[in-house]
């Protein structure tokens, strides 16, 4: 039975003693060097050893490196023992990246392009981990222009809202919030330049109304049925939604009363917030994408180490991989009616005939 022991024995041959680890990229390029003239039985034991642990999601990034480095630095061993570098080192990047070791990711994934030159998948992944790493920041970036686009287009409340979102998100940017600080000051000075005309108009329609209560009837009117619009349940999408799409009819319908100017500022947010929740539900659905892209690959790295298996004779092995392979792969995987009759056939072989 491999012990926790070996298992750290062979790790350490491989990957080299921890405290001496300096840069990710300096760090692997030297083992990869070392293991090179490793003698290829020493490396194929190592390679024994890691391999029963090495299965599964939650599979030790170091133990996982290990493979990689030897499935590059001996490229012959390799390919007899069929150890795939390419499927390995990004599973080796997406286990290092849910464990917030993005450096040492890209580390792997550059130093794996570099080798297999032409890998779309290298590439992709790659690029990936880069925007990844930047989500906070394209964001930022991204709701900071949009509020400055509506600035010049002059709508002001929409553009506080998002820079609002670029505060919540990076409480650092000080230009947001001054600019957050100079539209508050700009809406005072426009309110005390309306306020004279504002009064006149409001005497003159006073005067007008005085005689009927036409005019105050309808504020209350209105005022009700504002009141009575479906309210937004805090973090739900659909309430938002709902709310403004009944807004928005409230506003064309009745677009002067003396809460239109509430009624805008608080369309603008909502449009500001459901933005907010669709950026963030695309950013989910890349990351359940890339959920099940590792669980396809992890299904086709235990089909090939059960196939390899089966070309060493070792059967009891290969049922166990290609099982766990069927695991991995779920009802959807392409494979999995071929993988499904492999299975049962390595079974009858096992049974033996009756």
């Amino acid at each position: 039975m491999t012990t926790t022991l070996i298992v750290r024995d062979a790790t350490l041959a491989i990957n080299g003693a921890p405290e001496k680890r300096g840069e990710h990229r300096a760090h692997i390029e030297s083992r990869l060097t070392e293991v090179a003239t490793m003698d290829p039985r020493t490396a194929e034991e190592c390679v024994e050893v890691l391999c029963s642990v090495a299965r599964g999601e939650g599979a030790d990034p170091d133990v996982l490196e290990a493979l990689v480095i030897v499935a590059v630095a001996q490229p012959e061993l390799a390919q007899r023992i069929n150890l795939p570098p390419v499927p390995l080192g990004r599973r080796l990047a997406t286990r290092l990246e849910r464990l917030a070791e993005n450096e040492r990711a890209m580390a792997v994934l550059e130093m794996l392009k570099e080798r297999f030159p032409g890998q779309d998948a290298l590439e992709r992944d790659l690029g990936q981990l880069m925007r990844r790493q930047g989500t906070v920041q394209d964001l930022v970036e991204r709701y900071f222009e949009r509020a400055r686009k509506l600035m010049r287009e002059g709508r002001n409340n929409e553009a506080a809202g998002w820079l609002r979102e670029v505060l919540q998100l990076d409480p650092g940017r000080k230009d947001a919030a001054r600019m957050i600080r100079d539209l508050r000051i700009k809406r005072r000075r426009g309110k005390r330049r309306s306020f004279g005309p504002t009064l006149r108009l409001l005497a003159v329609t006073l005067a007008l109304a005085a005689g009927a209560s036409y005019g105050v009837e309808r504020e209350l009117r209105l005022h009700q049925e504002f009141e009575t619009l479906p309210q937004v349940i805090d973090g739900n999408v659909n309430s938002t939604r709902r709310r403004l799409g009944e807004l928005e009819r409230f506003i064309a319908k009745h677009p002067v009363w003396h809460g239109a100017l509430g009624a805008l500022s608080e369309r603008s947010e909502l449009r500001v917030q459901i933005a907010v929740f669709e950026d963030r539900d695309r950013q989910a659905g890349l990351e359940a994408a890339e959920v099940v892209r590792e669980r396809l690959e992890s299904a086709e790295l235990s089909r090939e180490a059960g196939l390899g298996k089966v070309q060493s004779g070792d059967i009891a092995g290969a049922l166990t991989d290609l099982r766990r392979a069927l695991e991995f792969g779920g009802s959807d995987w392409s494979r999995r009616e071929e993988v499904a009759r492999d299975v049962a056939q390595l079974e009858a072989h096992l049974k033996g005939p009756r």
